[in-house]
């Protein structure tokens, strides 16, 4: 079976999928919410559960509101003690989510670092400019991120629902706030070095940025956040950001980080989609229609199982699409192509910055 090499754990999936279920349904340690969810319906998780293909047999497709009204205690494993933090979503397309977690996100910014090291890509300094602080994730990776690098991090932070509520009133105030978000950047990046900017592609477009990458110390542009598509990833690689390293990452705070493998396939030799490999076996991204997976090379809904021994998730509905691609040795799973909001999702949402 297919491990990860940058992984912490050297499980394969299967193996992997029975340690995440015998913590969250052990009757004395497990997580309040799934011992009920089993008892309710009268089912032993434990022995039903033999790898990653009985999830689709055993559990229906996640309820995500769930995780809007619980009591956080209440989807955390009872062994789960010490240094925890409450983390949610950005609340772009509704009320936030929330989960506690210890680890998840130091694990996840050190696969990223790894794989990241194997392309060659610089490190040092990094500087976050607009994705979410406080309780979402974004933080913290970039403050584990420059720690794998013996470096230092950098914050200008933005409001995700509060952009989300300009755009919807007054547009101006919006451009208003992204650029006073651009306008902190420049301070930082004016008195410290910072090798890696980390932000995302729709701030990107703004040549304010692209003059920022230009007239700085920065020497690599990681994104993620917000889809790119392939005509503007092209314009990126060969125009504005050519003098620079460009990669991406795909991924959210229930999720993780989905890592696009540029030394692996590179950007031009996949006609500039954008791939991204999920860091397996932490979660499995599957691309469907209805409740079936699609064909290599087809495009569907992204359905998402989170196998985190601090969360489980199963069978979760994101808003994304995505075309289902094969995988790279050493990283020979599914990996997703060209992630954008599904058109449902997209009329949820706000995408302007984030």
């Amino acid at each position: 079976m297919t491990t990860n090499p940058y992984a912490a754990t050297d499980a394969d999936l299967d193996a992997w999928t029975r340690a995440v279920i015998g913590t969250h349904f052990d009757p004395e340690t497990g997580t309040p919410y799934w011992l009920e969810w089993a008892a309710d319906r009268g089912v032993d998780v434990r022995a039903e559960i033999d790898g990653f293909a009985d999830i689709r047999r055993v559990f229906e497709p996640f309820d995500e509101d769930v995780l809007r009204t619980l009591p956080v205690e209440e989807f955390a494993p009872r062994s789960l003690t010490g240094t925890r933090r409450v983390y949610e979503t950005g609340g772009t397309t509704g009320a936030p989510k929330r989960v506690v977690m210890a680890e998840y996100w130091r694990e996840q910014a050190e696969w990223a670092a790894d794989l990241l090291a194997a392309g060659g890509f610089p490190t040092g300094n990094v500087l976050m400019l607009g994705p979410p602080g406080g309780a979402n994730n974004a933080g913290t990776f970039v403050r584990h991120l420059a720690a794998a690098w013996d470096a230092l991090p950098f914050y200008v932070n933005m409001d995700p629902r509060w952009a989300k509520r300009l755009a919807r009133s007054d547009p101006t105030r919006l451009d208003d706030y992204v650029d006073h978000l651009i306008e902190q950047a420049g301070r930082v990046l004016d008195t410290q070095r910072v090798t890696v900017l980390f932000t995302t592609s729709r701030l990107l477009e703004r040549t304010a940025v692209r003059d920022l990458v230009a007239d700085t110390s920065v020497e690599a542009v990681y994104h993620g956040g917000t889809a790119l598509d392939p005509d503007t990833h092209r314009v990126f690689r060969e125009e504005w950001y050519a003098d620079v390293a460009f990669v991406g990452e795909y991924g959210n705070t229930l999720m993780g980080v989905a890592q696009e493998p540029f030394h692996l396939r590179p950007a031009d030799g996949r006609d500039y989609s954008l791939d991204y490999a999920p860091c397996y076996p932490y979660f499995v991204p599957e691309v469907v229609d209805g409740d079936d997976l699609v064909d290599y090379g087809e495009r569907g809904r992204v359905r998402v199982t989170v196998l985190n021994e601090e969360f489980f998730i199963p069978l979760l509905s994101e808003r994304d699409e995505a075309t289902r691609v094969r995988g790279e040795a050493p990283l020979e799973w599914d990996w997703l192509r060209d992630p954008a909001p599904a058109t449902d999702a997209a009329s949820r949402g706000i995408e302007g910055v984030y």
